[in-house]
């Protein structure tokens, strides 16, 4: 949504305010100077703000923030909890929040923008009004909603959770401290980004969340390891059910809108840029995700009916083609694709090193199920004692593994990852081997 001319002007005055020089700081910013980084006549900026006095305090007053409702957060994340442990799906959505407010430039401007208010907090504004008398009433009203969201947020958490504080804590007295952790490590890692790890908020966070809360009654509540996918939801009760169909919804609206966005990698796009196409708020992506590299991982599901389609082909006629024919698929769409291919790949890796073969519902095996095609083809094979999921992860990992660095080979590819047959499969030599003298 475009800005209109009178806000052009408060984020162009807040923007030289940023950028001024240590010998201009008390002389201010110049009303033309504010018009030509708006894009404006001086004429315009007068027509909006008469005078430099109600620009000046226009400026300070739009450092006020909005209220943010916390409900749905805190929902999405106690829905996962059927499928990981509480703690952990903090740990994972901070941190990416702490990425957001440690390396968002915006986000960094209205922190200077707000410290150096509070460096002149006694200061009047030349039009003030009751509420508003000076910077620091500005300053506070921002910090008390900040703090009104928080508490609302931690109440409602421990509503759903049945949590509650060990004494002497409060819900008031955690949202100042974690509000004021978050503010004094932003400040911290703008000048001393060394000083100050991309983990260290959450896990700070985190481990307070678990010392300070206690479950109310007897019992804390533990998550048991879920070995198969996710059960259907006629098996969930209804309140499980309606969680299980929004966070569903949330993910495929998240993953068909963040398609395209990785070309240049994963790295470089921020989770607020992927709410932002989807039309969410960046928690959700979070809370949803745990990482951008996941969501990066997901929008791969979109090749799995031309791989499945290339492995039904030959499945009556020969298993080892079929296996062949997915395979090099799989190769062919990683290839063109290779970002979301490469998140894909350590997403996969990541998850197998975390849980095992155990699956949750946001396990990106399940939302991306490429070794389940090819169980269909391995079960018709004599595997000895090799169970058959093991193997197709493994053939899909090698696939993943060579054809990203390495496109234009998808033949070969495939044939590499048909090696991990056991010679009691009949592999050897399929007449689909050509020249694989050559692995690099």
């Amino acid at each position: 949504m475009s800005l209109s001319t009178r806000d052009r002007l408060i984020v162009a005055g807040r923007e030289l305010v940023d950028e001024l020089p240590l010998a201009r700081i008390y002389a201010g910013v110049t009303t033309a100077a504010v018009a030509e980084r708006a894009g404006v006549t001086t004429g315009s900026f007068f027509h909006h703000f008469p005078s430099a006095a109600e620009f000046a305090d226009a400026v300070a007053r739009s450092y006020l923030e909005e209220h943010q409702d916390q409900t749905e957060v805190v929902d999405e994340m106690v829905d996962a909890l059927e499928h990981a442990d509480l703690i952990t799906i903090m740990r994972a959505a901070l941190a990416d929040t702490w990425q957001v407010m440690a390396h968002d430039p915006q986000i960094g401007r209205v922190v200077r923008g707000q410290m150096l208010m509070f460096a002149h907090h006694t200061q009047p504004l030349l039009e003030p009004s009751p509420d508003l008398p000076d910077l620091g009433a500005i300053l506070r009203r921002t910090y008390r909603i900040r703090q009104d969201d928080a508490v609302r947020g931690w109440n409602h958490l421990l509503d759903r959770t049945g949590l509650t504080l060990v004494e002497p804590f409060t819900v008031e007295g955690i949202a100042t401290a974690l509000t004021a952790l978050s503010l004094g490590l932003q400040l911290r890692h703008a000048l001393d980004p060394a000083a100050v790890d991309d983990d260290l908020f959450s896990d700070v966070a985190t481990q307070l969340t678990a010392a300070i809360t206690q479950p109310r009654g007897l019992g804390r509540r533990r998550v048991a390891d879920v070995p198969t996918p996710p059960a259907a939801d006629a098996d969930l009760s209804p309140q499980a059910r309606s969680g299980a169909r929004r966070r569903r919804e949330s993910r495929r609206r998240v993953t068909e809108a963040a398609v395209g966005m990785f070309e240049h990698g994963w790295e470089s796009v921020p989770a607020s840029e992927v709410a932002e196409r989807a039309d969410v708020a960046t928690q959700t992506v979070l809370n949803q995700f745990g990482s951008v590299r996941s969501v990066a991982a997901s929008t791969f599901a979109r090749y799995l009916d031309g791989y499945r389609a290339a492995m039904l082909e030959h499945l009556d006629e020969d298993p080892i083609a079929a296996l062949h024919a997915a395979l090099r698929q799989l190769a062919v769409d990683a290839a063109a694709d290779p970002e979301p291919a490469r998140a894909l790949l350590s997403e996969r890796m990541a998850v197998t090193l975390h849980q095992g073969t155990k699956l949750s519902e946001t396990d990106i095996r399940v939302d991306v199920p490429l070794a389940l095609t090819l169980i269909e083809a391995l079960e018709r094979l004599d595997l000895g004692n090799i169970e058959p999921v093991d193997l197709a992860s493994a053939m899909v990992n090698s696939v993943l593994a060579h054809a990203i660095p390495r496109p234009g080979r998808a033949d070969l590819t495939a044939e590499l990852a048909l090696r991990l047959l056991p010679t009691s499969a009949g592999a050897g030599r399929s007449a689909h081997e050509g020249d694989t003298g050559r692995t690099d």
